[in-house]
């Protein structure tokens, strides 16, 4: 029920009460009146003081006033409770600072090496994806590079929003940057592990090729580890603004 249509409704109760609380009254001082009142031809007479035994407000009178103000409560309860709660509008920024947290924070849980790792093999051993651990990483895998766009997407304009040289802006660039770093260092691993497979189960593995290639793997993983702890630094930093 809107406004204007509550208000002309209480109007109208109101209206119909007051005429009908008012109407039995005004009739009965009438009567009175045209009982008082003497005619030019007849005589003049003692007149009986009129009977008022019979004036009071009929029952039914104060049944419908009562229920006119029974609707009237109805009808303002009715307004209060349908009237829609006033809710701040979430500001752009906080959307995309809020989004860019959720995205990045779920890349930081799953670009691990234990991840980088399977992939390797996977690729190595050129494994499809019928096994539940496989079907789970894989899906994991296929995510990872559309969810690091749309994670830098918000940052980005995360960043856009804030001020130079602000607490918010140094915290999404740092965020932003450990997430490309970790994402490099992620197939890094991955590239690296297919190498060194490659060499370690060839028909005549050298040591002077075995060794270059456990070596690379040793440093990739140092590299995704770095990486992964200055993208957990920058989601500490970012967690209280988003």
């Amino acid at each position: 029920m809107t406004a204007a249509l509550r208000s002309g409704v209480i109007l109208t109760v109101l209206t119909i009460v007051l005429g009908v609380a008012i109407g039995p009254l005004h009739a009965a001082d009438e009567m009175v009146f045209a009982q008082e009142a003497p005619t030019e031809t007849s005589a003049p007479s003692e007149i009986p003081p009129p009977d008022t035994s019979g004036e009071e407000t009929p029952w039914w009178v104060l049944l419908i006033v009562l229920g006119g103000l029974f609707i009237l409560i109805v009808a303002l309860l009715a307004g209060r409770r349908r009237k829609p709660k006033s809710t701040a509008a979430v500001p752009a920024w906080r959307t995309h600072a809020r989004t860019g947290y959720a995205e990045a924070r779920w890349l930081s849980d799953n670009m691990t090496e234990a991840l980088a790792i399977w992939h390797g093999d996977a690729l190595y051993e050129e494994r499809d994806d019928s096994a539940a651990t496989d079907a789970a990483n894989a899906k994991i895998w296929d995510q990872i590079s559309t969810r690091k766009q749309r994670a830098a997407d918000e940052l980005y304009a995360f960043e856009a929003a804030s001020g130079p040289g602000s607490p918010a802006l140094k915290a999404s660039q740092q965020t932003t940057t450990a997430l490309i770093d970790t994402y490099a260092a992620l197939t890094e691993r991955s590239d690296a592990r297919v190498a060194y497979r490659t060499v370690a189960e060839s028909e005549d593995p050298a040591g002077d090729s075995l060794a270059p290639a456990r070596d690379r793997e040793v440093r990739a993983s140092g590299k995704l580890s770095a990486a992964r702890q200055q993208l957990a630094t920058g989601l500490a930093a970012l967690k209280p603004i988003a």
